[in-house]
């Protein structure tokens, strides 16, 4: 079995689930990171399981690569691995100098910078939404009106839509530029690029594509449904796999994202790319050079046996996933998360001892939240809890999910 050097994580979904996959599998793992006091919860005083399952704790400056270079020096791994978007090039870096594999390819930066992937795109003939780049308040301005509103403002660099917000009007405009200038460093204390990107808002229902590509052949795993909340921010309320879809748009988009991945030199890794489905035909909204976040790994291998969570995992040691969809007998399968419409103290929660005798329910969690302060929902960091429900006749998971978060309310004081 495999042993990995884990260069940092982030804190639930897939950095969850994968130090337990690691275990399952027989691999052990090194955990290198800053501060093990990054993986304490608010919520619960458990220790978190990226430390609970690690062969070896290291504290040093991972966001020097040079550091973690010097600090590894003499030990050896058969691969390099982060669950932690903010990390993935020093992956890349620190992969290449090894000389051992990583899972994503040699040219992630042109996704994982935003403004970069709609450069590449252009360059490559695939449509875009109109866009500009602007580097301070009078810039923003400029390019928001020769876009015309709505408008989209975006940070190149940062992820679970946080800071993502949609513009109708110059007095919009002006707070959220304010609130994004105000975030020069990322919560990794990582200096940020402040390149603000403005896009046209796209009208339409959006999707996320879920694929594996291993030495530049790429296989679509399905299309996933997702649901929003929180105008004017873009908060993920729910995902459900597979997305109730035509045959004849899943292969549409499926081609068109296949191109995108090409156009920016995705050879290897999983990716998780987000389209619009807009009138005048799908749109990539991003490419994530990871493995879908928010439980979307376990929805779609509740539906076909695919896990690309283990996937991830062949790809960071060099080893071409199996990626054999089987039937299960679950038709579709949904998550949806509890994410407080509001700040404030929570004082009391009712509802959730009606999740467990749902029989559409496949698994819950909702966090011990009495007496935390929560802050106003403007991200996908605020959740709370999830549920994930299941249906074996058709497309129904995602009403389930809906119908059984509406027994849980939450009380402020």
């Amino acid at each position: 079995m495999a042993h990995l050097l884990m260069i940092e994580s982030f804190i639930g979904g897939n950095a969850v689930l994968l130090p337990k996959l690691l275990k399952q599998l027989g691999h052990t793992y090194t955990f290198i990171t800053r501060s093990k006091g990054i993986f304490k919860s608010s919520f619960h005083s458990n220790e978190h399981v990226v430390i609970q399952h690690a062969d070896e704790i290291i504290e040093a400056n991972t966001n020097d690569a040079s550091v973690v270079l010097d600090t590894i020096l003499g030990k050896k791994f058969d691969g390099v691995i982060t669950t932690c978007d903010y990390y993935i090039e020093t992956v890349v870096e620190v992969a290449k100098e090894l000389s051992i594999p990583c899972p994503f390819p040699k040219a992630v930066k042109n996704v994982r910078y935003k403004q970069k992937l709609r450069q590449t795109l252009d360059a490559a003939g695939i449509s875009n939404p109109q866009y500009g780049l602007a580097y301070n308040w009078d810039e923003v301005l400029l390019v928001a009106k020769n876009i015309g509103y709505p408008v989209v403002l975006k940070p190149v660099d940062l992820s679970s839509s946080a800071y993502v917000r949609l513009i109708r009007s110059e007095e919009d405009l002006r707070d959220a530029y304010h609130q994004l200038n105000a975030f020069p460093i990322n919560w990794r204390d990582q200096e940020r690029d402040c390149t603000y990107l403005l896009e046209k808002y796209m009208e339409g229902n959006e999707v996320s594509v879920e694929a594996v590509t291993f030495n530049g052949e790429t296989t679509i795993i399905g299309i996933t449904q997702k649901s929003l909340m929180g105008a004017p921010y873009f908060i993920e309320d729910a995902h459900m796999f597979p997305a109730n879809i035509s045959h004849d748009m899943k292969l549409k988009i499926s081609g068109y994202v296949v191109k995108a991945l090409q156009a920016a030199g995705y050879d290897y890794g999983v990716s998780h790319t987000e389209v619009k489905l807009t009138d005048a035909g799908p749109r990539i909204v991003e490419i994530n050079p990871r493995v879908a976040g928010d439980y979307i790994a376990e929805i779609i291998k509740l539906v076909c046996n695919v896990d690309i969570l283990r996937a991830f995992v062949d790809l960071s040691i060099g080893i071409e996933p199996s990626i054999t969809k089987k039937e299960t007998g679950i038709s579709s399968a949904c998550v949806r998360f509890l994410t407080p419409h509001r700040g404030g103290k929570i004082v009391n929660i009712v509802g959730v001892d009606t999740l467990a005798s749902d029989s559409h329910i496949d698994s819950f969690k909702v966090e011990d939240c009495i007496g935390k302060t929560v802050g106003d929902p403007i991200d996908n960091a605020g959740r709370i809890g999830w549920i994930i429900t299941k249906d074996t006749e058709g497309y129904n998971a995602m009403n389930y999910a809906y119908e059984a978060m509406e027994h849980i309310k939450l009380t402020f004081e």
